[in-house]
């Protein structure tokens, strides 16, 4: 099986793009991404703008769409923002039209195209975004499920949700990835401010299982062309919460709601649910502190407590 990640530079795609170059059902992989892939990454690079995939991307049998800007790159350029996660989408499907069996495009999507305020989003969810990011990804996901209606494409449309523990340097304030930010200056011992109340939840999961569901829903068959990674609510009293059950103290994390990311989160469900939990078996996080426990363990931070 050939596969093409797009993406493949970035957190998600270039460890999806690894995983697979490690997968014995995988006989190629080739990452495509304006940056460079690091340096002796297990994969074929192409350094390209989503724009070109029509005219550089081989032949494959699977193509994972990984490339985007984020929410908040979005909100402040929603030119570039439809550049490259609707017209990149476009790209995509008409390099699918050209192959001669259609392949499976896996569209790695996300929570914001959820807007209603919803205490579970499941796949049965009418979307409803309300953000240029959440709009963009409503489209693509429309013009995936088109191309699949038309046969154009083996199309599977996996929503994620905030991916955590996440610990790339920012360039900017913490935004929706906050929770990420608040376990790790927790367990290093440094304070940290909460962009949003205290009490308000957006769904969050592990990176292994969003990974492992983006596997899955790249090589497998499938229950349904839209599914949901199901998450966990996290909010920075549920994280404080599992902190404090792994001994870690919390007197140093702070909320001062910050009125730019509560109107990014704006009507975004507490958590992601699926209507098929038999394809997530084995991959959905049971809570916040094995995620706690593993990030502790990369950083060689000792926890006081283990979780239970």
């Amino acid at each position: 099986m050939r596969v093409i990640v797009t993406g493949a530079a970035g957190f998600l795609g270039g460890r999806v793009a690894s995983m697979l170059a490690a997968d014995p059902r995988v006989s190629a992989v080739t990452g495509l991404d304006r940056a460079s892939p690091p340096t002796g990454a297990p994969f074929q690079g192409i350094v390209a703008d989503i724009a070109r995939f029509t005219e550089l991307a081989p032949m494959a049998d699977v193509v994972i769409h990984a490339a985007a800007i984020t929410s908040q790159v979005s909100e402040a350029d929603p030119e570039l923002a439809f550049a490259i996660n609707v017209e990149g989408m476009r790209a995509v499907l008409r390099w699918a039209r050209m192959q001669a069996v259609p392949p499976r495009v896996l569209l790695l999507s996300s929570i914001a195209v959820f807007g209603r305020g919803d205490i579970v989003a499941t796949e049965d969810t009418q979307p409803e975004p309300r953000s240029t990011y959440g709009t963009t990804k409503l489209i693509a996901e429309r013009l995936l499920l088109d191309a699949t209606r038309r046969g154009e494409a083996d199309g599977v449309i996996l929503r994620l949700p905030v991916s955590i523990i996440r610990t790339a340097t920012r360039t900017a304030p913490p935004g929706a990835g906050f929770v990420s930010d608040l376990i790790d200056a927790a367990l290093r011992g440094r304070p940290f401010t909460a962009p949003l109340a205290p009490d308000h939840a957006i769904p969050v999961a592990s990176v292994e299982a969003s990974l492992g569901l983006a596997m899955r829903a790249g090589l497998e068959a499938v229950p349904g062309r839209v599914l949901h990674v199901p998450s966990l609510a996290g909010s920075a009293d549920s994280a404080r919460a599992a902190l404090a059950a792994c001994g870690i103290a919390t007197t140093g994390i702070a909320c001062a709601p910050d009125p730019a990311v509560e109107r990014l989160v704006a009507g975004w469900p507490a958590r992601l649910g699926t209507v098929y939990p038999g394809f997530s078996a084995g991959l959905v996080d049971p809570g916040l502190e094995p995620i706690i426990l593993d990030h502790s363990t990369r950083i060689g931070v000792p926890l006081a407590t283990a979780p239970a």
